[in-house]
């Protein structure tokens, strides 16, 4: 269970050690992957466009990484 500030914490980190792909040099973001599952990721692989981008999108290594796992839920 995590609490707030803690959750928080773990997501500016993320966001501050990762600003770019190191692959593609798009900026990042953070995303909710559904159930409450929290990853930084390449902005470029979140809607490719284009047929080379889409294939690139599923082989290259973009910036994909988990920060945390919010379905256990938060601390008041």
């Amino acid at each position: 269970m995590f609490d707030r500030v803690r959750a928080l914490e773990l997501i500016e980190r993320a966001i501050e050690d990762h600003p770019y792909c190191p692959l593609c040099q798009s900026p990042t973001e953070v995303a909710d992957e559904g159930g409450g599952h929290l990853v930084v990721r390449c902005r470029a692989i979140a809607a490719p466009e284009g047929l080379l981008a889409r294939i690139g999108a599923a082989v290259l290594p973009h910036l994909h990484r988990p920060i945390v796992d919010l379905s256990e839920g938060i601390a008041a």
